[in-house]
């Protein structure tokens, strides 16, 4: 075999490679962890206030689970408005929770709603206009 022959060769393999690495990735889904991405962006100076206010607090709130439930209990701070619970499921949107909490200082979460695998849970509350956040990631293992 002559050396045009083999360029020939190499050539044409490396664009068969080419050509299958494009056909891969355009097949392959990239779903975007949140479509509002810039906003949340631009809103991200707020979360690591939030954040820094919590990690001021005393007494945080605690995440626990038992068999049925995922266990939030607030502490005896002062009043809590508008507190809400997000369960975020990183890899499937269509899962995630909300809930809202109003005058009680434990919410149980039955497990039975949520299926198997990791969600992040974001708590955002506000205690005199001051925002608070508090993140952590459970594992849902039933």
């Amino acid at each position: 075999m002559n050396w045009g022959k083999g360029l020939a060769i190499a050539m044409i393999s490396f664009m068969i490679f080419i050509l299958y690495m494009v056909f891969t990735l355009i097949s392959k889904t990239t779903d975007l962890e949140s479509t509002d991405y810039y906003k949340k962006e631009i809103e991200f100076e707020k979360e690591i206030i939030a954040l820094q206010n919590t990690n001021r607090l005393k007494e945080k709130v605690k995440v626990s689970q038992n068999e049925d439930y995922v266990v939030v209990q607030f502490p005896a701070l002062e009043k809590m408005d508008s507190l809400k619970i997000h369960l975020f499921r990183p890899n499937n949107e269509k899962e995630d929770q909300f809930f809202s909490v109003e005058d009680s200082k434990i919410m149980l979460i039955p497990i039975k709603k949520l299926k198997k695998g990791t969600y992040d849970l974001n708590l955002q509350f506000k205690i005199n206009n001051d925002l608070y956040m508090q993140k952590e990631s459970i594992v849902i293992t039933k």
